[in-house]
């Protein structure tokens, strides 16, 4: 579910994007990087924190990752 989630709001982002509303794109794609960290780390832990920041949610994420791995291969 959180995959499908942050795919619908990097989709949504592309809309304000084209009509010049950065600011309400830049938010959709914050929730899209958001969501994929945390799922990223339920896939790696069973669990994620309970946070909106995107600095720990990577940290979190770089602490699990080997050095060989791509922080967010898909």
């Amino acid at each position: 579910m959180l995959r499908e989630r942050a795919e619908a709001f990097l989709k949504n982002a592309k809309s304000p994007l084209k009509e010049g509303e950065y600011d309400l794109a830049a938010f959709s794609i914050e929730q899209y990087c958001q969501l994929m960290l945390k799922y990223k780390l339920l896939i790696k832990t069973g669990t994620y924190p309970r946070t909106y920041s995107l600095v720990r949610l990577i940290r979190e994420l770089a602490k699990l990752v080997r050095d060989d791995e791509k922080l967010l291969d898909t």
